[in-house]
């Protein structure tokens, strides 16, 4: 019991010692505060005043960023590419892939014994996408993984694709 009592007034007195700072202004910290926000512009804003504000082109009202297809930012991976040989799932299947262009703009995929010519395509989510529209592949890769997709089926090809060491 005296534990449970010990727990629960630690608890207790924790919140409190949280709370306190927030309830800590005084009338002359308010009165500083609201002075210096008059004079200085704002620089934070809410979710939905920054995210148009982010999305347009400040030179043309309403205008989107150049980017991505679905009007959000290119945002660049902060992985390396993960190239050479590669096996997927549990069944360890093959896949190759190759840098074929300075900057990693394009690669060469080796699936199921062909080749493919995938270009690189802008994500907003800082994942590389690289496409062939004629074959209808898609390479994604994350950190932990790439992923093949046949866009025109809508399947998963390969999963969990790992270079070999």
């Amino acid at each position: 019991m005296k534990r449970k009592f010990f727990l629960l007034s630690g608890l207790v007195s924790l919140s409190c010692a949280l709370a306190l700072p927030a309830q800590a202004d005084t009338q002359a910290d308010k009165a500083k505060q609201a002075d210096a926000a008059a004079t200085q512009p704002t620089l934070v804003a809410t979710a939905a005043t920054a995210t148009p504000a982010l999305l347009t082109n400040s030179n043309v009202p309403g205008a989107r960023v150049p980017g991505t297809e679905n009007g959000y930012p290119d945002v660049n991976p902060v992985f390396a590419l993960k190239a050479g040989r590669m096996v997927c799932g549990s069944q360890r299947q093959p896949m190759d892939v190759k840098i074929e262009s300075a900057g990693d703009q394009s690669v060469l995929l080796t699936w199921n014994r062909k080749n493919y010519l995938l270009k690189r395509k802008p994500t907003s989510t800082g994942a590389y996408h690289f496409d062939d529209a004629k074959a209808g592949f898609v390479l994604i890769q994350i950190p932990t993984k790439s992923m093949l997709f046949d866009k025109k089926n809508m399947t998963r090809l390969a999963d969990d694709c790992v270079p070999i060491h």
